[in-house]
């Protein structure tokens, strides 16, 4: 902070002669000066309204007196409109208050409101909302008795200037193609991400991506298709991540995304799965569709440096491509636990897994909230590994998509859901979930009319899974597909809605027919105001586009009665029965020749804490009401018990 300048404003008489006689020059000097000071009003003020830059007169406690006409300008506020009020009205009000900032006047000098005592370059904003920076001084104006009568404030529009230094720093962190902060913006990212992990106790995760056989593209259509395509890919990822995640581009095909804030290795893993399911979808470029896969390499770590981190990650990318692989997920060594799947073999199992017949389908209920009717199930594939045991799906579709046989499953999925749907009474309908390739991939509205047609399923019973990202980067096979069997009467259902993509964008492309409520905003409804509200808007914009509506994930009664009293009519979560296989003869034989209670029949095979799934009554059963069994079997007709598996995400 510079010196104030003193400035004295003599009284309007002409001074005194001091003692002795000057001569004849010094006479005429000073009655010049005493001639310029009996006019000093009227120059102070030409002086001041004229002044090239904007201008204020302020009392010490910071009102404005009156203002220049570039002060009004500078400002786009009038001299009356600024007469009287504080000088703070310029703040802008995302900078902190300039009375917590400390600022005190230099020793002798009056006390003057901090706003006057922030000399220097500070942001300001206009009337009409728009920002800008300033160079900001004072000078004290004093009496003759050197007391301080008011502030001249001084502002310099630099707001040009600062633009473009920001522009430069933009620049210098920023890639141009993508848009996405560059490496020179990682490392300072990546250090910030650290800290905060260990202040936190948590973990950094870094998902390195490497877009495999993209030189085949720049070969083939060119370099500006490219990177068309490269923008394209920043795009969704851009999209597809969390707030507090950064996606940044490495430079060539290599992209890094920074997750902070991360438990352990599988909420990593999950992150990868969900990042790469956004690059199913097709691109389109110069009018092609182009079908990308990419490498991943996976690290976890708090207690590393960010380079450390880095060359890890870069390292289980270097293993997911080794011999010409694509499509592979490797984590980096010093992150893998002792029980972590030989990622290599469960790939050459599940090769077999179709033709060995070890495939299961479970299905979860979906319920009516008003009264708990059974209204449809959800088809959920697991695996009945010959030494693994009975595995979720999180444990080997990274497996199959490494070895292109998601479509194959896929396909499995459809024809066992309709051939097992069948069975059940005519106003049950199944669910089944269909990843973005699939739908995507040449002959699957065919696919789906033969499931129909073997299995005698009426198309209007048959709902079609697909998630919002799918919906949205949805390219023309897909809308063609989804055209043909939607065409059939086959409905459509957008699932995890509200969970990151855009979702009215998804509403607008296809004809989706029900909305599945994300299970993460069911978690808080009953706690969390915020995510209430959210659960509460997606409910009113289902109905207003005359859409079904089904909340996943209840757990509890209290999240059920919320759910209920808000307008939501369908359901399915825990609350009403987990993920279960269809039931046995045993079960069925139970059901039908007793009215006691299956718990009560089956005695001591039932623990305690088992919860009661909803198996589907055979078809002779189909004008009695949906009744409950809590008999879970396997496929050979054993009683079998699947609570180790509660806490596995109900996903194909």
């Amino acid at each position: 902070m510079r010196d104030s300048q003193r400035v004295s404003l003599p009284a309007n008489e002409t001074p005194r002669q001091p003692a002795g006689t000057p001569d004849a020059a010094a006479r005429q000097r000073m009655r010049a000066i005493d001639t310029l000071l009996a006019d000093r009003g009227q120059l102070f003020q030409a002086l001041f309204l004229s002044a090239p830059i904007a201008k204020a007169l302020v009392d010490l406690d910071g009102h404005v007196l009156v203002a220049n006409p570039v002060m009004c300008a500078l400002t786009g506020r009038s001299a009356d409109e600024l007469a009287g009020r504080h000088i703070d009205l310029l703040a802008h009000p995302d900078d902190p208050p300039v009375g917590d900032l400390g600022l005190l006047p230099p020793p002798g000098e009056p006390d003057l409101d901090p706003n006057l005592l922030l000399d220097g370059e500070r942001r300001l904003r206009r009337s009409d909302g728009t920002e800008l920076w300033v160079v900001q001084t004072h000078e004290i104006v004093r009496r003759n008795n050197g007391e301080p009568q008011f502030v001249v404030l001084s502002l310099v529009d630099v707001t040009d200037r600062r633009r473009a230094e920001d522009d430069l720093v933009r620049r210098a962190f920023t890639d141009p193609l993508t848009g996405l902060p560059n490496r020179r913006a990682l490392a300072d990212r990546l250090r910030h991400a650290v800290a905060l992990s260990r202040r936190r106790g948590l973990q950094v995760g870094l998902v390195h991506l490497n877009i495999d056989r993209f030189r085949a593209v720049n070969d083939t259509l060119g370099h500006e298709a490219g990177d068309m395509l490269l923008s394209q890919v920043a795009d969704r990822l851009r999209w597809s991540t969390r707030v507090e995640d950064t996606a940044v581009r490495l430079g060539a095909d290599e992209f890094l995304v920074v997750a902070e804030d991360v438990e352990d290795l599988d909420g990593l893993r999950g992150m990868a799965e969900r990042l790469l399911s956004v690059l199913d979808e097709p691109f389109v470029v110069l009018d092609r569709e182009i079908t990308l896969s990419a490498s991943v390499g996976l690290t976890l770590g708090s207690d590393l440096t960010p380079d450390d981190l880095l060359r890890q990650a870069q390292s289980a990318l270097n293993r997911a491509k080794a011999d010409g692989s694509r499509a592979r997920v490797e984590v980096h060594e010093g992150a893998l636990s002792d029980d972590d799947v030989d990622a290599l073999q469960l790939e050459v199992d599940l090769r077999h897994a179709l033709d060995n017949d070890e495939l299961r389908l479970f299905y979860q209920p979906i319920v009516h909230l008003a009264d708990e009717s059974l209204l449809g199930y959800e088809a959920l594939i697991r695996w009945q590994h010959p030494t693994r045991g009975l595995l979720p799906p999180g444990a080997f579709l990274d497996a199959a998509e490494n070895n292109r046989l998601t479509s194959k499953l896929g396909a499995w999925v459809l024809h066992r859901a309709c051939n097992d749907a069948v069975t059940w009474p005519e106003d049950l309908r199944v669910h089944v979930n269909v990843s973005a390739r699939h739908l995507a991939e040449e002959g699957f509205s065919e696919l789906v009319a033969a499931a129909l047609e073997e299995s005698g399923l009426e198309p209007s019973r048959l709902e079609l899974e697909i998630t919002e990202s799918t919906a949205l980067f949805a390219a023309e096979a897909t809308l063609h597909s989804v055209a043909v069997v939607t065409d059939q009467g086959v409905t459509l259902a957008l699932d995890d809605f509200g969970t990151g993509y855009s979702a009215i964008t998804a509403l607008h492309r296809l004809p989706i027919h029900t909305l599945k409520i994300d299970r993460s905003f069911v978690a808080d409804v009953v706690a969390e105001p915020a995510t209430a509200a959210l659960v509460q808007g997606l409910l009113q914009l289902g109905r207003g586009m005359g859409l079904q509506v089904i909340a996943e994930g209840i757990e509890d009664l209290d999240q059920a009665a919320w759910l209920l009293d808000h307008g939501c009519a369908m359901a399915q979560g825990y609350a009403f029965g987990r993920p279960a296989p269809l039931p046995g003869p045993a079960a069925v034989l139970i059901g039908e020749v007793t009215q006691e209670p299956a718990e009560d029949v089956a005695g001591a095979l039932l623990p305690d804490a088992l919860e009661t799934p909803i198996v589907p009554p055979q078809r002779t059963a189909e004008l009695e009401p949906p009744r409950r069994v809590v008999l879970a079997t396997d496929d050979t007709g054993k009683f079998g018990l699947f609570d180790q598996f509660a806490d596995e995400p109900d996903e194909y």
